[in-house]
């Protein structure tokens, strides 16, 4: 799967889900689908190129992942999340059938050793894992979709067990860039007193864990 869209993040504090929800009710957005559990485990390059890019601000800049949803590890996907400025390029590829998490992120690895004709492999490291909670949103015209992530957590990917907190409400909206002057129009006309901010899970979970000495 192949998606063009453009995403608009929004970071509250802790506890602020409430604050959120009642946000988008007022604004016509309804629950699209039933809230899960988001695990992803991140890869970067061997001298870490993705997050020195966000952090640096690079416009052009690219994430990978494997991704899966609440303990369904038969449902792995591999995910390639390419950014120019506020444009996203995400490429969806069905990744592994696992019937546990035993030996995650060593049949992972292997997985994506079988992949060197498409990623040259000894190019990238796995890095962490994040997990938190999603609810998913949308509004009443199907032109907007919303996220509201919390219970962010972060694990070093050598000890998975081994967790994180991030103390973020994140809100998140995402449409097609045909509908972006709808959004601006929506967003300012309902007064959202929000402000749009730069925020990765992947990033904000590097630092924490590096401060920790987890990362080298």
């Amino acid at each position: 799967m192949n998606e063009n869209r453009i995403e608009k993040k929004f970071v509250l504090g802790k506890y602020k889900e409430d604050y959120v929800k009642k946000i988008l009710i007022i604004n016509g957005f309804t629950k699209s689908f039933s809230p899960r559990y988001v695990s992803s485990i991140y890869l970067d390059t061997l001298n870490f190129d993705f997050a020195k890019d966000n952090i640096n601000g690079v416009s052009k800049r690219k994430k990978i992942r494997f991704r899966w949803y609440n303990d369904d590890y038969s449902n792995i996907y591999l995910e390639e999340k390419n950014k120019q400025n506020f444009l996203i390029k995400k490429i969806v590829n069905k990744g592994v059938n696992f019937d546990s998490n035993e030996k995650l992120v060593q049949n992972l690895k292997k997985y994506f050793l079988s992949l060197n004709k498409i990623y040259n492999i000894f190019n990238y490291r796995f890095v962490l894992k994040t997990n938190y909670f999603r609810s998913y949103w949308i509004s009443d015209d199907k032109k907007i979709r919303a996220t509201i992530d919390t219970n962010l957590k972060a694990s070093p990917i050598n000890n998975l067990n081994r967790k994180f907190e991030l103390n973020d409400t994140i809100l998140e909206f995402k449409f097609s860039p045909s509908n972006e002057k709808f959004f601006r129009n929506l967003f300012f006309q309902n007064n959202f007193n929000l402000r749009s901010k730069k925020y990765s899970k992947y990033l904000q979970s590097f630092y924490l864990l590096e401060d920790s000495g987890l990362i080298n």
